[in-house]
């Protein structure tokens, strides 16, 4: 059975299920650990993030002040990361009194990191889900960063350096460019390189031996995916004059090149078994539509308005969103998306390249991501 993991309009967040009637609030009943706050403050805290474990073992998710509770307490101690294992079926506070509004999962699932607004600016930190131990990996803006495979590493850009920082410590960061462009995430690939963008929009790729090259020879605006094959990099392209930027899909063992729309877009995310490239496109009134190409043909979904939390807070860092939350399911099948139905009703909307005439709605979320 296929499972959404939403955060709803009251502050929770809860599991969905595709194929049944069947709603569950994660995490209910009492905390086995607690903050200050007390047990009681599970009942007037609302959920601000959440995120599933690559391997399904736990789901996080980041709680503050209601609003009534926030007029008593506007420096909002009530703040913590709560996390419940599934395999246990228990709750605890993972990190007490931090305001954490985006959370990161390492691949292996023994660590949670997250990014909050610390007392000198943003702050990356990064918390063992089994000890709580909580290490505060780097300090800055703009502060992006991407899990290496084996979960040892962080590739972090923060100002304008791209770091290779170890998770628990014991060597100094390493300084991999000093030249990096804007807000874009590095991507840290399966072979052991890291992709990064430079302040000319230039996609580089940097190995394992210190070296660092260009895998790009057309002006871009310094965005980019890639596939989880690590062959096929998504870039938008810098036009010549009088014309619209256009995202461009490279394979990196050919060189061959193919436009897939142009105008505006909001994001492009790769299907997890690589075969299909969705990018969410600007249409009219305020409305997006998932454009899907398969290498072959694009099919375009029924468009629908998005939920104003997703414009504001994902969107705008969707590079960042594909490496922990998927709008895909495991079986590349379907698409999610929190939006809003035709009475203005918040929904998360499941649509799919293979009927794009069908469209499902799961009720009350403002933010939605598949659980698997």
């Amino acid at each position: 059975m296929r499972h959404v993991l939403m955060v709803d309009t009251a502050g929770r967040v809860v599991l969905g299920a595709l194929d049944a009637a069947v709603r569950v609030e994660v995490g209910e009943g009492p905390l086995s650990a607690t903050s200050d706050a007390g047990v009681g403050s599970r009942l007037s805290t609302v959920v601000e993030t959440a995120v599933w474990s690559p391997r399904g073992q736990w789901t996080a998710w980041s709680v503050g002040p209601g609003a009534s509770e926030r007029a008593v307490d506007p420096l909002g101690s009530q703040h913590e990361v709560r996390i419940h294992h599934e395999g246990a079926n228990s709750t605890d506070v993972l990190v007490s009194v931090i305001d954490a509004f985006y959370l990161s999962p390492s691949p292996c699932g023994r660590y949670l990191s997250h990014l909050s607004q610390g007392p000198f600016g943003l702050e990356l930190g990064c918390s063992d889900v089994h000890s709580g131990d909580l290490t505060i990996i780097e300090r800055g803006q703009p502060l992006f960063w991407s899990w290496a495979p084996d979960s040892s590493r962080l590739a972090v850009h923060v100002g304008e350096r791209v770091l290779l920082v170890p998770v628990t410590g014991g060597a100094e960061p390493e300084v991999i460019t000093e030249a990096a462009g804007g807000f874009v995430t590095p991507r840290w690939r399966t072979d052991g390189s890291v992709l990064y963008a430079e302040v000319d929009g230039r996609i580089m790729s940097w190995g394992s031996d210190g070296t660092a090259m260009a895998v790009t020879d057309r002006p871009t605006v310094g965005r980019f995916a890639i596939d989880p094959s690590d062959r096929w990099l998504t870039t938008v392209e810098v036009p010549g004059l009088g014309e619209e930027v256009a995202v461009v899909v490279t394979d990196l063992a050919t060189g061959e090149r193919t436009t897939v729309c142009d105008g505006a877009v909001a994001g492009f995310f790769w299907s997890p078994d690589g075969r299909r490239l969705a990018v969410l496109a600007s249409t009219s009134g305020g409305e997006v539509r998932w454009l899907v190409h398969d290498g072959d043909r694009t099919v375009a979904l029924e468009p629908f308005l998005p939920s104003a939390l997703w414009v504001r807070k994902v969107l705008p860092f969707f590079e960042q969103y594909d490496q922990s939350h998927s709008v895909w399911s495991a079986d590349s099948t379907l698409l999610v998306a929190p939006g809003l139905d035709d009475r203005g009703e918040n929904r998360a909307i499941v649509q799919s390249p293979e009927d794009p005439s069908l469209t499902s709605h799961l009720p009350d979320a403002v933010l939605a991501w598949w659980a698997e």
